[in-house]
């Protein structure tokens, strides 16, 4: 038998009933919760599991256990050097973050602000300590931080548009075009596919400059 991280490797495809059964899942958990399946959960239940996203070479690594078992090529935000401090500067964050939304229709969000996000925005006299203190305690809760503040938030990991019959080709021959989300991560459709239904809740993301 092979563990999830060898079955990656070795590009397994998952039996048709367990496609169907996951998308039933989907399904009803998109129908009975307002398109949001899952929120809420903490690093120390995520298991093995850790994503590492390098900025500066557009790539998101899935690791198991500390062992590289995928890596993806990805796109980020429009101006994507330097850390994420304010809503609509179309940067990727920098940072300790874990997956604290899965949701069907927008896959993946990570907990941005972070508690050191939270701390340097206080510093710099961009929110109250009120707001400082709020971030941070959601954030050891293990749910969702708070998304209307200065410092912005739904950062997500998800795809764009890849049809079925591009899948052969498309990761070799056609490079992710140029930067351009609002500071989101994105692979193609079916790379994120793979990944929604590998990593679960609470994952470890660590986004490196």
């Amino acid at each position: 038998m092979f563990s999830l991280g060898q079955r990656l490797k070795k590009n397994y495809v998952f039996p048709p009933g367990v496609v169907a059964f996951a998308a039933l899942l989907a399904l009803t958990c998109m129908l009975s919760s307002s398109r949001i399946c899952w929120s809420g959960g903490h690093p120390s239940s995520a298991g093995a599991y850790k994503i590492v996203i390098h900025k500066s070479k557009q790539l998101l690594e899935l690791r198991e256990n500390g062992v590289r078992v995928k890596s993806y090529r990805v796109v980020l935000g429009i101006a994507p050097e330097g850390r994420k401090s304010l809503v609509g500067d179309k940067k990727t964050p920098e940072g300790n973050y874990y997956i604290c939304m899965k949701s069907a229709s927008s896959r993946f969000r990570i907990s941005y602000p972070g508690e050191d996000d939270a701390q340097y925005a206080f510093e710099k006299g961009l929110i109250s300590l009120d707001t400082r203190d709020a971030i941070i305690s959601k954030i050891r809760e293990g749910k969702p931080p708070p998304w209307n503040t200065k410092l912005g938030g739904w950062v997500g990991i998800h795809g764009y548009p890849s049809n079925e019959y591009q899948r052969r080709w498309v990761a070799l021959l056609y490079p992710k075009p140029h930067n351009w989300t609002d500071g989101c991560i994105a692979l193609w459709n079916f790379e994120i596919e793979e990944l929604f239904a590998t990593v679960p809740l609470g994952t470890p993301v660590t986004i490196l400059p």
